[in-house]
């Protein structure tokens, strides 16, 4: 039951992936790698919202051989991530991997990176941006 449900929920993020967003072209997944990513805003039909006080403190570092620095919530997470070319799909693993979220790369620069998600909670695509710390 569990696993017919994961594989529906991820055919449906497929699909919203696919009809809803534009994709980044030539991300490198060198660009990813040893950038801290601080959570600035987010975007909910292409309306752009503030953080929450208690997201001030999110981040990514992306690492080498699939390991991620997080802080969620003000919390840190364990897991590790894949990029995915085709697509240019991040994929987040919980720390037993049995979670994942797919998140789509829609831009990449030196200093910006913004994902994709689709959240099911509310059934609408959430784009997060992050700043690097540079």
């Amino acid at each position: 039951m569990k696993t017919q449900l994961l594989k529906s929920i991820s055919r449906l993020l497929f699909l919203a992936f696919a009809t809803s967003i534009s994709v980044a072209q030539n991300i490198e997944y060198e660009n990813l790698i040893d950038t801290k990513w601080k959570l600035t805003n987010y975007i909910i039909d292409g309306q752009s919202f503030p953080i929450d006080k208690k997201r001030k403190k999110d981040y990514f570092i992306f690492k080498e051989k699939n390991q991620k620095e997080e802080v969620l919530f003000g919390e840190k997470v364990r897991g590790t991530w894949e990029f995915l070319p085709h697509g240019n799909f991040i994929m987040f693993y919980s720390e037993k991997m049995d979670v994942y979220v797919p998140a789509r790369i829609t831009e990449l620069n030196s200093d910006t990176l913004r994902i994709a998600i689709f959240d099911i909670k509310i059934m609408k695509m959430i784009t997060f941006i992050y700043k690097s710390n540079q």
